[in-house]
């Protein structure tokens, strides 16, 4: 109810609504409202929290940190999706100007390199919904939990972001905020980094990481424009636990009325959501037993917002084919407990794997659900998974992190390497059948979305906002 009620609230507040009336049509030929597409960024960000990124490590240099100018479209065409007419369509999209906040890393030896004509590797990391450049960078016991030092300890350079919308980046108009638009935005920064705009560093070799919905966006990208040598995605599938994934997304309040962020000029949005605090308390991010509670505190303190629009925009890209349209390697990595991403019940990410067991051992453990979720991708993406043991949706936050870092240099650096030497090769000999007709046509054998077989009491979303309303 909370999410419908911000779509009507964000429809009727937003000078679309307004435009509609008045206006049918611009100069491009579209149905866009001229007024629409000359509206501001956003409003600013008031005092920021601290997010305690980039985190400091033996080693580790920060070239460029701050907000990048990119353009957010106002609408999105249907490109990627594999469905018959619409594939390879490429519409004008109108856009407005805005800025994202990111940190660009590496190891100092690293950046010596990249400064005589030796770059590293490039890996963009994109953080899901009510997340920031904390998620991989984080600041509590950062010497486990960063996946941003272990890479840059490791020979990569990383873009970490503030997706927009979140943290430090701007807050345009929440119904601009949405799943294609931050996929276009990504589309940006790889551009900017492969023609040397960040950092002073032409990247020759870019590679995407997402986690959760970041993955959502990545693979969007990817889709698009297959314009990265390998894109790795965390805690996301094609099949969505419509319930687990709504539970979580439900328990948020506009975030006007969170203490949190009241006091943010844009909270005025109400398309803008706040999670509530028992929200990071789900069983669906964090597998309890495997859990630091320093983890799970520190990521209560420092999350972010999500908007109706990142909320509505992801799942029919699910069932319309558009992965099919991945064409560059891809690899998955799931948490053993992720009931969001996992199937029933968690049931497809099922895995004998251990917290000894290395890199290659665990993607070999983990056939099941490379073989469920493979029928979703373009047999030309050599599609590989891999279930992280003892872990939930937050893959990356539990006591194994570094299991889970392991990992994710495991596939890059078989299939780009530190320096982008694997690329060609791996392309080369990776896939395993030609292409075929099935690469061309939505996935339809799994149509009914995966349903646990005991879903949250609805109490654990209702007693929260319950507890919001005034006591007399």
């Amino acid at each position: 109810m909370l999410v419908l009620a911000s779509v009507v609230l964000v429809v009727l507040a937003s000078p679309a609504a307004a435009g509609a009336q008045a206006s049918g049509g611009n100069a491009a030929g579209s149905l866009i409202p001229a007024d629409l597409l000359s509206v501001p960024d956003g409003l600013p960000n008031g005092p920021l929290r601290d997010y305690g990124t980039p985190t400091k490590a033996p080693g580790k240099t920060c070239p460029f940190t701050g907000k990048v100018p990119v353009s957010l479209p106002v609408v999105t065409s249907p490109v990627g999706t594999s469905i018959p007419g619409l594939a390879g369509l490429d519409l004008a999209e109108p856009a407005v100007p805005t800025n994202v906040y990111g940190e660009l890393c590496m190891n100092e030896s690293t950046l010596a390199a990249a400064r005589n004509g030796r770059p590293p590797a490039i890996l963009v990391l994109v953080h899901g919904i009510t997340y920031g450049t904390y998620y991989w960078d984080f600041p509590y016991r950062p010497e486990t939990y960063s996946t941003v030092d272990d890479l840059v300890g490791h020979g990569y350079a990383t873009l970490n972001l503030d997706r927009v919308g979140d943290g430090r980046s701007d807050h345009p108009l929440s119904p601009l905020v949405n799943a294609p638009a931050q996929a276009e935005i990504v589309h940006q920064l790889v551009r900017k980094l492969k023609g040397g705009q960040l950092g002073g560093v032409k990247f020759d070799h870019v590679g995407l990481v997402g986690h959760s919905y970041g993955t959502v966006i990545n693979w969007i990208e990817s889709a698009m424009y297959n314009d990265t040598d390998v894109n790795i995605g965390t805690g996301y599938s094609d099949r969505v636990n419509p319930v687990a994934a709504g539970t979580f997304i439900g328990m948020a309040t506009p975030a006007l009325a969170s203490g949190l962020q009241r006091s943010q000029p844009w909270a005025v949005d109400p398309g803008y959501l706040q999670p509530l605090d028992t929200a990071r308390g789900l069983p669906q991010l964090y597998y309890s037993a495997n859990a630091d509670q320093g983890v799970i505190d520190t990521d209560r303190r420092l999350a972010n917002t999500v908007t109706v629009g990142e909320a509505a925009t992801f799942v029919p890209r699910e069932y319309d084919g558009t992965h099919k349209n991945i064409k560059i390697p891809t690899f998955s990595i799931q948490g053993e407990y992720d009931i969001m991403t996992c199937g029933d019940n968690a049931g497809e990410c099922s895995t004998d794997a251990t917290e000894s067991d290395g890199p290659a051992t665990i993607e070999q453990k983990s056939a099941r659900y490379t073989d469920w979720q493979s029928p979703a991708m373009n047999s030309q993406s050599c599609f590989r998974g891999a279930v992280i043991p003892d872990a939930a949706h937050n893959v990356a936050l539990h006591q194994n992190a570094r299991q889970f870092q392991r990992q994710v240099e495991f596939f890059a650096d078989q299939a780009m390497g530190v320096h982008g030497e694997n690329t060609a090769r791996y392309r080369s000999v990776c896939a395993t059948k030609g292409p075929d007709v099935f690469d061309n046509l939505p996935e339809l054998s799994r149509l009914v979305p995966p349903f646990p077989v005991s879903p949250p009491p609805l109490s654990a979303i209702t007693d929260p906002i319950l507890g919001l309303l005034p006591k007399n």
